[in-house]
Parts: structure tokens; sequence; C-alpha cells
């Protein structure tokens, strides 16, 4: 898996730069959050973090939706762990994917495919090519932005494909770098127990997994910049 990272880019232009949690197949919250965001395409940027599938159970509709997102202008969608784990479903036949919250969007896919026979071509395509990263410099912050974060003490520059879709304590608990990190992946009430909303921590992190697939969690908008944030209604 060779997957580079974005080079720096200038950021200063932006209005606002947002970034959104992990998905996870629920179109549902994601319908909720989206209008409280007010995206300005032609002010703001906006980052989605991966893991658009799996776990829950309308995963088509999630990756149609981003797939039409990513073709207007200032929207980027990284690719995420699950997405990784897609990928290497059927390309390797590595079966981890489908025991590992899948199996709901393998079914919905082979049902979508009996008529619809191109589909899986056209997810293998766009997620080949989402990144694993995306470097931005706003007025000499830079932020860098990945699904799971980063490996400590290694230039963001050379950091590994599996670090960036994976990693989780020994990034959040050891991270010591200047940049700022924007990441999911890791859900916060697995760093402070109870918590429910986007954590900002003081090592310059950024993290945005709200807990999308969990009965009263939410999927989480934030604006980078000013630490204002965004969250999906409940069910």
């Amino acid at each position: 898996m060779e997957l580079e990272s974005s080079g720096i880019r200038q950021g200063k232009e932006y209005r606002r730069i947002l970034a959104v949690g992990d998905i996870h197949g629920n179109f549902q919250r994601l319908m909720t959050l989206f209008p409280k965001i007010g995206f300005d395409l032609e002010q703001d940027l906006l980052i989605f973090l991966g893991d658009y599938i799996d776990r829950g159970d309308e995963n088509l509709h999630v990756m149609e939706w981003i797939m039409k997102q990513v073709r207007q202008k200032n929207v980027i969608a990284l690719r995420g762990n699950h997405e990784q784990m897609l990928l290497d479903y059927f390309q390797q036949d590595d079966t981890m994917w489908r025991a590992n919250g899948g199996d709901l969007t393998y079914r919905e896919l082979k049902e979508r495919a009996i008529w619809d026979k191109a589909i899986i071509d056209r997810w293998l395509v766009f997620l080949e090519a989402r990144p694993c990263s995306y470097r931005l410099n706003v007025w000499g912050q830079e932020y860098f932005f990945c699904h799971a974060g980063v490996y400590p003490g290694v230039p963001l520059s050379r950091q590994s494909p599996e670090d960036l879709l994976w990693i989780r304590s020994a990034f959040y608990d050891h991270y010591d770098g200047e940049a700022i990190i924007v990441a999911g992946h890791t859900p916060v009430s697995m760093i402070e127990p109870d918590c429910t909303e986007p954590l900002f921590r003081s090592n310059h992190i950024i993290m945005t997994d709200t807990g999308s697939f969990m009965p009263k969690g939410h999927i989480s908008c934030v604006d980078v910049l000013t630490w204002d944030f965004w969250q999906s209604d409940e069910d």
C-alpha cells in the first residue's frame, strides 16, 4: 500500500476550514448535520476524514453522496481504514473487512450489483484515488488532516499509510509536534469516557469521531480555525 501524502497547500483564502469525522453508513444522521454547517463552496474548504462505510445500514446512500460532493469545488475526501479494508477485500481477497463491520456494506453492494453491475468498479476507482492525508498552511500554522493520526517523531512527509489509517493511543497520548493534527477513527469516548463532542487536546490534536455508529452517537463537523462545531441530531 503506497499512498503519498499531499503537499503543503496555502489555506489563508478560506473563511472556514471544516473537517467531518467518521460517518459509518449513517446517512440519516449525515443529512441532519449537513444543513447546520452552511457550507459555502466559494469561501469554505470541506474535508471528510474517511470511514464513510460499514457498521451502519445506509452505506450506498453515503458513498453516492460523498462521490457527488467531491466533484464540487473545495471538497476533499480522504481514505479511512474501512475504505482500505474494502479495497483489500476486492483486490487481495483479504477477509478482514467483512469481519470488521463491512458485512452490511457487502450485502448492500451485492444487492445493487444485480442491476448495477458497474457499482463495485466505480467504488474501487473512487476509493483508490482517495489520499491518506491533506496538509495546509494557514498564516504560518500547519494543519495536517488524516483519518487516524500520525506516529510521533516521524516527519509528516514520511508518515506511513498504515499509521495514517490505523494508529490510536501512540498518536493521541504521545504526539508533541507543532502541526495541528485533525483526525477521526478513535471515538472520543475511548479517550475521555462519556465524551460526546469533538476533543481539542492541548497537544495540538483535534479528534472528530463522536461515535456515529453508536446508539447515542453523532457525526460531527469542526471548523479547525475557530473550534466551532456542529453535530447531527439524535435519532
